[in-house]
């Protein structure tokens, strides 16, 4: 079976998007046969990701201008196998709204967190680029983890 990974943030304009865009673009690169998509637990449908998100993206030589948000359905939660929030309360709301899915439910920084850094991406919507950058860095670092975690089942960090 495929593998299907879901992010998910509050609007799908600025973080999940950009979530969506690493893993594509990793996935592309080390040619796995993943699935990648982004959603929102209060998006409005069809909207663009914020302009300071595609410009933080494209300075990472990815293209999510094409990227469009969408509404978290309990579709969505039956058809994909691993679903990251973007923050602890994304989680929290889609567990007690899916608790039948918890098993599949992650914070995306859970498995590089220690207690100097911290779970949560905040969320630069209404910010200025370097707010957007530092949003895109988090969720960046986070990435070589994600996709570990979604190939091999392993959610160590590297060298543990």
């Amino acid at each position: 079976m495929s593998q299907k990974v879901l992010f998910v943030c509050t609007g799908n304009v600025c973080r999940s998007p950009m979530a969506e865009g690493f893993l594509r673009h990793m996935v592309k690169e080390a040619g796995a046969d993943i699935e990648v998509g982004s959603a929102g637990i209060g998006a409005m449908e069809d909207m663009m990701p914020s302009r300071h998100s595609v410009t933080a993206m494209k300075e990472e030589g990815i293209d999510i201008s094409r990227q469009r948000s969408r509404m978290l359905t309990p579709e969505m939660m039956g058809e994909y196998t691993h679903i990251f929030g973007l923050g602890t309360g994304h989680i929290d709301s889609i567990r007690s709204y899916f608790p039948e899915e918890q098993e599949k439910t992650f914070v995306l920084r859970e498995f590089i967190a220690d207690e100097r850094l911290d779970l949560e991406v905040p969320d630069p919507i209404g910010g200025d680029l370097d707010e957007y950058r530092i949003t895109r860095n988090l969720i960046k670092e986070a990435m070589p983890s994600i996709l570990r975690f979604v190939l091999t089942g392993d959610p160590s960090k590297p060298g543990s």
